[in-house]
């Protein structure tokens, strides 16, 4: 359906995107401008891209071509954690999820108890 990573700056124009819901070359073109200049041609082309990786639709207002999401943020990023992960522990095994392990410590505990929540329900699901 979609590329599993993105390169940073079309990580950096997915979010813009998703953002604004809905915007045009020239909308996005703005927002990435507070920060860095780009040339039009330069975000024209990623969000081709994006289009054709699948996280994209394109229309048209008139002669201007306007780029809404095709999935959420939300989806995006599980579908992407997903992949990382099964990457990870098919490359390094135990080591990898050894380090998981250990690194919930250093979460906060909001977060390291949500997580334990998470886990705690796949178990009860199997």
């Amino acid at each position: 359906m979609f590329q599993k990573t993105l390169s940073p700056l079309e990580q950096e124009i997915m979010t813009i995107v998703w953002e604004l819901k809905k915007c045009s070359v020239r909308d996005v073109m703005e927002q990435l401008n507070r920060e860095k200049k780009l040339a039009y041609t330069t975000v024209a082309t990623l969000l081709q891209r994006l289009f054709e990786k699948g996280l994209v639709q394109r229309g048209s207002r008139g002669t201007v071509l306007s780029y809404i999401p095709k999935v959420s943020k939300e989806l995006y990023s599980k579908r992407t954690a997903k992949s990382f992960m099964r990457t990870f522990v098919s490359s390094f095994g135990e080591t990898a999820i050894a380090s998981f392990a250990e690194s919930i410590d250093k979460l906060p505990k909001d977060k390291k108890d949500y997580l334990l929540q998470l886990l705690e329900k796949q178990n009860e699901d199997k």
